[in-house]
C-alpha cells in the first residue's frame, strides 16, 4: 500500500475548503425543519462527534503497524471531526438543539468496542458508504444552499475515505472469508444493507420530508455497494496481475 499517497491526499484535502455561507438567507419550511433538526443533530453526534478514533480492543495493533499508518488514521479521523464541526454549524443554522447521546450511537459504539479492529474497520467503511447516500440525497433535495455546500464538502471527503479503504483491502489481499470471493462479498453486502436499514430507520423521516423516496434511497444504496465491490475487485486483480517483462513490452510495441 502506498502510504505516502494517502498521507499526501489527506493533507492536500485539508486545503482550499470553502466554508459554507452560514449567514445566507434561510427559507426552509417548518414542515421540513421539524424532521431535519433531529436528523442533523444525531448525525453531528455520530459523524466525528464521539470518540474520533478506532476503539476496538486490538485497534492499537492496526494503528501501530507503521508510523505512516498511524498518521493516516489520525488524518482520517481529523476529517471526521471536521464533519462534526460542519454539522454543528448546520444544526445551529436550522435552530436545532445539539445532542450528546442517542440510543443508536450508544449501540454503535458498543458494537465497535466488542469487535476486533478488522470488523470495526469494515463497519466504519459501510457507515461511510451509506452516509454517502444520506448526504447526496440531502444535497439533491434540500433547497438551502449552505446545507448543500456542506454536503458537497463531506461527500468529497467520504469519497477519499472509501477509496482509502478500498486500497487498504486490496493491499491486504485476503480477508477472513477470502477477499473478492462470493462469501466475502455476500457478507459485505448483507452488513451494508443492515447499515442502510438502520440509517433509514433513524433518518428516513428526514429524507422523506425533503422529498426523497424510499425507492430512490434503496437504488442509491445498491449502486454504492455494487460500485465499491466492483472497484475493489478491479483493484485487487491489478495488484495480483504478474508484471509484463520489459522485453515483451518492447516486442509488442515494435
Amino acid at each position: 500500500m502506498n502510504h505516502a499517497k494517502w498521507i499526501a491526499h489527506f493533507q492536500r484535502n485539508h486545503e482550499q475548503r470553502a466554508e459554507p455561507d452560514w449567514s445566507a438567507p434561510f427559507s426552509l419550511r417548518e414542515s421540513v425543519l421539524k424532521h431535519l433538526r433531529p436528523s442533523l443533530a444525531e448525525y453531528q453526534l455520530g459523524d466525528g462527534g464521539g470518540p474520533a478514533c478506532l476503539i476496538a480492543g486490538d485497534a492499537e495493533q492496526f494503528r501501530s503497524s507503521s508510523d505512516a499508518m498511524r498518521q493516516i488514521v489520525d488524518l482520517w479521523f481529523a476529517e471526521e471531526r471536521e464533519h462534526s464541526r460542519l454539522l454543528g454549524r448546520a444544526v445551529d443554522r436550522i435552530g436545532a438543539r445539539r445532542v450528546h447521546e442517542h440510543w443508536s450511537f450508544t449501540a454503535f459504539l458498543a458494537c465497535r468496542r466488542a469487535m476486533g479492529v478488522r470488523a470495526e474497520l469494515q463497519v466504519l467503511l459501510l457507515v461511510e458508504i451509506v452516509s454517502t447516500v444520506y448526504y447526496r440525497l440531502i444535497r439533491r433535495h434540500c433547497t438551502d444552499q449552505p446545507l448543500r455546500d456542506m454536503c458537497s464538502l463531506i461527500l468529497r471527503d467520504e469519497a477519499g475515505h472509501v477509496a482509502f479503504h478500498r486500497d487498504r483491502l486490496a493491499s491486504a489481499g485476503v480477508s477472513n472469508w477470502g477477499l473478492g470471493g462470493t462469501l466475502w462479498e455476500g457478507q459485505f453486502r448483507l452488513f451494508g444493507l443492515a447499515a442502510a436499514a438502520m440509517l433509514w430507520l433513524t433518518h428516513g423521516h428526514c429524507l422523506k420530508a425533503l422529498g426523497a423516496r424510499p425507492t430512490e434511497f434503496a437504488r442509491e444504496i445498491h449502486r454504492e455497494l455494487s460500485r465499491f465491490l466492483w472497484r475493489l475487485g478491479r483493484t485487487a486483480q491489478a495488484r495480483t496481475r504478474p508484471a509484463v517483462p520489459a522485453t515483451q513490452l518492447v516486442g509488442q510495441t515494435a
